[in-house]
């Protein structure tokens, strides 16, 4: 049994430099770039109480708004009202996210701090959406 981060690593052979290099502590153009071109993203969560969650977001590319390099704006679009994911955000702040591109064969993962806002500037950014924030 695998039972400890020694073992594992003992398991496996070194990271390669360019894997290790590729962890940035902003959105550069291309991170930006990928972000504009989604439909779709996996929003994973988890709670102060440690119940987790993954959570699937959808739209037309571009409905994650990006207003710099350090915060990404993701609607809430109506779902199942379990409210989930958003009581995680509320109890630990803390969210994961997966970009992904149908036909491409890249992914974009983004983790990172979040929190909840019904401020009326930032929700009049998505009035265009299909399905309101």
């Amino acid at each position: 049994m695998i039972d400890s981060r020694e073992k594992l690593r003992g398991a496996y052979p070194p990271a390669r430099e360019r894997s290790l290099k590729k962890e940035i502590r902003h959105l550069d153009r291309h991170c930006l770039r990928f972000v504009s071109l989604s439909p779709f993203l996996v929003l994973s969560s988890g709670s102060a109480e440690n119940r987790y969650d993954a959570s699937p977001r959808g739209g037309e590319p571009g409905f994650v708004k990006a207003p710099d390099s350090g915060t990404l704006l993701i609607p809430d679009p109506p779902g199942n009202n379990r409210l989930d994911t958003l009581e995680n955000i509320i109890g630990s702040g803390r969210i994961g996210l997966l970009f992904l591109i149908p036909g491409v064969d890249e992914t974009l993962r983004v983790n990172g701090r979040a929190r909840l806002s019904d401020d009326p500037e930032t929700l009049r950014g998505f009035s265009n959406e299909k399905r309101t924030p």
